[in-house]
């Protein structure tokens, strides 16, 4: 039952809220924030009761919270300091202090005539403008070396593999149904005769065809777990016909479950007819551990490190820490904590900071050393080597990783952020846009690194429109704060600069501008000044 909060009309499953000429799309979780707290209207809620009914189903961490309130304020238009909609309870927790009122009868919202009309009218002026400038672009950017890697990337058969749904009875199991849909994807990807386009859970939408035109076969499927006991559903589906291509349900013991991984994967290359070279056969069946615990807590430590919060990175080292002494020879585990803390130099996390990142490299070397065919160590090596400055050493590495694993999203991400930071924007935004066709549900740190290369090229407003795609899809995610504060004050935007600014000591309290070298190892001094200088104008000190 959609409802009205105020001034705002909410569309439960639209996942939209309206007012006026106003349309925002809200994330799946940020929508579930806003419906408990409207079915809890003028009560106090607990931090635990709002974890309870938005992450049941999850491993998370504390700052999880934190930003999805700051989030829905934001769509709201909301201040923390003087609220209309969210009051904070010191602690007691949080509670919706403006009205709702629930749509009972299933009217649209009213803004549809007058208002709605303009509305519209804008948008498809807007969006003429933008097809017919997009076109230009195109036309333009469609030289012979660009074209024939477009006409390469478009003769390969494509995937869209969906989020496998978690249909486990137990609290907090999300995290191990999609940590099989990743390493299944991981797999595939491997495969050269096959582009793997990977996509979040909520663009499944029912398979709805008009989404997936343009791929043309999609995976998804289901897990569930009950004690040592797994089912894992899966379908393959033609794009083009809508025909169900294969179906298989597996009912195994849970220590079966790499079997079922590789069972799956060998099943979608025969089915799609592609022919395997005897290294990729070897490389698809690649296993990162044998011990299931150890696998276990690796993909708890891995659903916690992609939500870029402290605590959530603290907690996933633990978790990777785990699995490392469940597994000593896990070379994957090693990686991945390898990247926690690099993230943790990078955003100052940890009080021993100074020696975070030297722990990183010998972390990312101890996985190389055990498995030199693994992309995610290399991967691994090259992120934390370009936060040490070593930029042609990451280049190196990353070219490694994508040596093993050509698809490898990450590693070509980390590729581009090496140019970008050693004063060669134009390689990074040309690899990005790689990225971005590889894989179109591209996660935040993608858009933002794409966002940091416009600014030093003085391209603002391509900037800051990527920086805000990067806050949407994560808005966790500091370096994408920082430098959305310095292009808005690039372009004169006192104002919202000055509220981004309050925004980010919401999330991070302690930032200081001293803090802008380590978060970009840039090799050039003078942009590292240049983003001081304009944080300075909105405010930080």
């Amino acid at each position: 039952m959609n409802f009205y909060v105020l001034n705002w009309y909410v569309d439960i499953d639209g996942n939209q809220i309206t007012s006026d000429e106003k349309q925002i799309k809200l994330e799946s979780k940020v929508m579930a924030l806003l419906v408990f707290l409207a079915s809890h209207q003028g009560d106090v809620v607990s931090r635990e009761q709002l974890e309870a009914a938005v992450w049941a189903d999850q491993v998370t961490g504390y700052d999880a919270l934190t930003t999805c309130l700051t989030r829905l304020r934001k769509a709201l238009g909301d201040n923390s300091r003087q609220p209309q909609y969210i009051e904070t309870v010191t602690k007691k927790g949080y509670r919706l202090i403006a009205p709702v009122h629930w749509d009972k009868v299933g009217k649209t919202h009213p803004v549809k005539n007058k208002g709605r009309v303009n509305w519209f009218i804008k948008k498809i002026s807007i969006l003429s403008v933008f097809v017919l400038l997009s076109v230009s672009i195109l036309l333009y950017s469609l030289n012979k070396k660009t074209n024939n890697d477009q006409i390469a990337l478009d003769k390969l058969p494509s995937i869209a593999v969906f989020q496998f749904e978690n249909l486990s009875h137990v609290a907090n199991q999300a995290y191990f149904s999609n940590g099989i849909t990743a390493d299944i994807r991981t797999a595939l990807s491997k495969v050269s005769g096959l582009q793997v386009i990977a996509t979040p859970s909520d663009q499944l939408q029912n398979n709805n065809p008009e989404s997936l035109q343009d791929i043309h076969y999609s995976l998804s499927g289901s897990v569930q777990r009950a004690e040592n006991t797994l089912r894992v559903n899966v379908r393959l589906i033609d794009n083009v016909t809508h025909h169900q291509l294969w179906a298989e349900s597996y009912d195994r013991e849970i220590t079966e479950i790499f079997k079922v991984q590789d069972a799956i994967t060998s099943q979608i290359v025969s089915t799609l007819s592609i022919k395997l070279t005897a290294e990729e056969k070897r490389r698809v069946s690649q296993k990162f551990t044998r011990s299931i615990e150890a696998y276990d807590f690796f993909l708890k430590g891995q659903s916690l490190y992609v939500q870029h919060t402290k605590m959530a990175n603290l907690m996933a080292r633990q978790y990777f820490q785990k699995a490392i002494e469940t597994d000593p020879a896990f070379a994957r585990a090693y990686g991945a904590q390898a990247l926690t803390y690099v993230d943790a130099y990078r955003y100052h996390w940890d009080s021993d900071n100074e020696n975070s990142l030297s722990i990183a490299i010998t972390q990312a070397e101890k996985a190389v050393s055990i498995d030199k065919e693994l992309p995610q160590s290399h991967w691994a090596l090259a992120y934390a080597r370009v936060n040490q400055h070593q930029y042609h050493l990451a280049i190196e590495s990353a070219n490694q990783s994508l040596t093993l694993n050509p698809n490898y999203t990450d590693a070509l991400a980390t590729l581009a952020e090496s140019y970008i930071y050693s004063d060669n924007e134009n390689k990074g935004v040309e690899i990005l846009r790689k990225v971005m066709h590889l894989n179109p549900y591209y996660p935040a740190p993608y858009a933002s690194i794409l966002g940091q290369a416009y600014y030093f090229l003085g391209e603002n407003e391509k900037a800051l429109s990527s920086l805000q795609d990067a806050m949407e899809k994560n808005y966790s995610l500091l370096a994408s704060h920082v430098m959305l504060i310095a292009t808005l004050s690039r372009l004169g935007m006192k104002d919202e600069a000055e509220w981004a600014s309050e925004q980010l000591e919401i999330i991070a309290p302690d930032f200081t501008l001293d803090d802008t070298a380590r978060m970009f190892p840039l090799k050039d001094k003078n942009k590292q000044q240049n983003i001081i200088d304009n944080l300075r104008l909105a405010g930080i000190k």
